[in-house]
């Protein structure tokens, strides 16, 4: 495909609507986030914690997320993450060189780390990390790799990443409360365990053991609900994203480059099963399969709109010759 104009990317990142969103949602869950914290602060002025440092050091952990450091130390802990050897970094180079050079971005406002996983994948951190597996590097060629880098880029010139990133930490209370709620819960279960190895009159028994399982559902749904909606909103947020920065590609010149990864992507990812609506403190990893998880859409779906939007921008082209 013919590389085209700057897309307009060259004046840095700026957030989009779902960026906007994102952002808008910290301020509209705060004050529950903070409710939910609550109890705990109450606990430490007891010790002479006022309630108001303990809101400024929450406040401020969020804050802290903007920085570098605190972003790269992030990266560590979730993922095996490292500068790029030689040879992964000459090979980078060229390939980030021609991505950024049609983006009209800078080279120095971003970087490029490995992470040493055998999943074809690559991801984004913080305000200017990009994080491409070892599989990645293997699997794919430099075509399938630019492609996949130009849509990462895409979410940190809209800033994506970032805005998802302070509302997931200010939303970590609700999870906490969630939490607290399957606490609640596993004595239900237990009890209802207990009950079921009695003998008594078959209809109390079975009512009785409804009755507990309904009011465990009905506990740990109630304590789980705020997360639950608030993660759902994010989660839509997150698939309107990758359509966003799917076009983005597309719009660089790198369609056919990432629809030829998504596909290797559909032909040879192993399949995986779907994760919860609210994340839970498991080790950060993904990878782009056939089964649709909360933040992505079906790969499918994804295909057939790059696809078109491929062909629209080749049938415009073609109206633009002599």
């Amino acid at each position: 495909m013919a590389q085209r104009e700057s897309t307009g990317s060259g004046h840095g990142p700026r957030p989009d609507k779902t960026a906007l969103l994102c952002l808008g949602m910290v301020l509209l869950f705060s004050p529950l986030a903070a409710l939910c914290l609550l109890p705990v602060l109450l606990l430490l002025s007891c010790t002479g914690v006022p309630l108001w440092l303990g809101y400024g050091v929450w406040a401020l952990s969020a804050c802290l997320y903007g920085l570098r450091p605190v972003q790269l130390a992030l990266a560590r802990l979730l993922w095996p993450v490292r500068h790029p050897f030689p040879a992964e970094q000459q090979r980078l180079d060229v390939v980030w060189a021609e991505v950024l050079g049609r983006a009209a971005v800078s080279e120095r406002r971003f970087r490029i780390w490995v992470v040493d996983l055998a999943d074809v994948n690559a991801h984004c951190v913080g305000r200017d990390l990009i994080c491409v597996t070892t599989g990645a590097l293997a699997e794919l060629g430099d075509r399938e790799l630019a492609g996949v880098l130009a849509h990462e880029l895409g979410h940190h010139l809209r800033m994506h990443t970032a805005a998802a990133a302070f509302l997931v930490w200010v939303l970590l209370p609700l999870q906490a409360v969630a939490l607290i709620g399957t606490g609640f819960g596993v004595p239900l279960a237990a009890f209802a365990g207990w009950l079921s190895g009695f003998e008594f009159a078959p209809g109390i028994k079975r009512a009785a053991l409804l009755a507990l399982s309904r009011l465990e559902t009905a506990v740990r749904a109630g304590f789980a609900a705020p997360g639950m909606l608030a993660f759902a909103v994010k989660n839509a947020a997150s698939r309107r994203a990758e359509y966003q920065v799917d076009a983005y590609a597309v719009d660089l010149g790198f369609g056919a480059e990432l629809l030829s990864a998504l596909r290797w992507f559909e032909a040879c990812a192993p399949p995986a099963a779907a994760q919860p609506l609210v994340p839970g403190p498991r080790r950060a990893r993904h990878a782009a399969v056939r089964v649709p998880r909360p933040t992505h859409p079906p790969l499918e779906r994804r295909m057939a709109r790059i696809a078109a939007r491929v062909a629209a921008c080749a049938a415009a082209e073609d109206t633009l010759l002599p």
